[in-house]
């Protein structure tokens, strides 16, 4: 194991947190401010009806994911996989807080 267990941990629920402040910053910023979301396959979704169709398909992909790199939790690269995902959503929540409430 690259990482014990703790950290792991760690990495998974901490992007489980940073998810959920992407989908409130998303929905604040993108469907109700200014902004145009770049994902077309996420776009899709937050121009349906309402945010649910949105909130539920993040949360599931999210979520989802993060289920099956903890299932393999043993392997290297599901610890990788981990590892990724927290830089990825950590990275994320500073680019938000620069470019949304710094500038």
């Amino acid at each position: 194991m690259i990482f014990n267990e703790k950290v792991f941990r760690f990495f998974i629920f901490s992007t489980m947190l940073f998810n959920v402040i992407d989908i409130v910053v998303t929905v604040n910023v993108i469907k109700y401010g200014r902004f145009d979301e770049n994902n077309p396959f996420m776009k899709m979704f937050l121009n349906m009806d309402g945010v649910m169709p949105f909130i539920l398909m993040k949360t599931l992909l999210i979520c989802g994911g993060l289920y099956l790199i903890y299932k393999k939790r043993d392997k290297i690269i599901a610890q990788l996989g981990a590892y990724l995902c927290f830089c990825f959503y950590w990275a994320l929540i500073v680019q938000f807080y620069y470019f949304l409430w710094c500038k």
